[in-house]
């Protein structure tokens, strides 16, 4: 597992849930407090002059989880354009599913998706799916593996067992596209984790609709 920006999403916004919108002493005071004799309209000069350099977390603060998986739904229904009855709803559905069937069979404490997480994932998924998937099937296989490197790179757990991700007929194809997904994919997942303008673009096409 690589410690990484978007892992500490995954821990901030189970925070959120739980604790509400807690932040730490250095997020909420600046490292050089004003002076008191300094004027307001002095001090909000000074703020205004002062770029505030971009974060993973400041790129997801305002986004809903519900509402980017809904987003991936439809972008697989765009990509897969042989699949006529594929509905947004269920790509999400299989996601969310493998998700708790984890944390019921005890293989995470806490739950791996969230507005980080799904960012990275359709990063994953709009460079594996391709258009010509001809079955819902083999869609979800694909969707699968996807997510099984998704969260061996970036969830909380060392490993997870790889029997939510693994459909009955496709176990040595599984394991095949999955190390096919990480040589190919290693250096823009390293690159979505330590940039935040990397993150933010990714997260930008989510938003737009755009497949590329």
């Amino acid at each position: 597992m690589a410690s990484s920006s978007v892992q500490h999403l995954i821990h901030g916004e189970e925070e959120k849930k739980n604790k509400g919108m807690k932040r730490s002493r250095s997020q909420l005071t600046p490292d050089h407090p004003a002076a008191p004799d300094v004027s307001l309209a002095k001090r909000r000069k000074i703020q205004s002059s002062t770029t505030v350099p971009l974060t993973h977390w400041m790129v997801v603060r305002n986004t809903f989880c519900s509402r980017l998986l809904r987003l991936v739904g439809e972008f697989l229904c765009r990509r897969c354009r042989l699949l006529t009855g594929l509905r947004p709803t269920v790509p999400p559905f299989w996601i969310q599913n493998v998700d708790v069937a984890l944390t019921v069979l005890g293989g995470q404490e806490q739950p791996f998706i969230c507005s980080g997480t799904v960012a990275f994932l359709f990063m994953v998924l709009r460079d594996t799916v391709s258009a010509d998937v001809a079955s819902v099937e083999e869609l979800r296989a694909v969707l699968l593996s996807c997510l099984y490197v998704s969260y061996a790179y970036i969830g909380h757990e060392i490993s997870y067992p790889a029997l939510p991700f693994i459909m009955k007929t496709d176990r040595q194809t599984f394991w095949k596209r999955t190390l096919d997904i990480t040589k190919r994919m290693s250096r823009k997942m390293l690159q979505i984790n330590i940039s935040p303008h990397v993150f933010a673009k990714v997260m930008s096409d989510l938003k737009k609709n755009s497949d590329h």
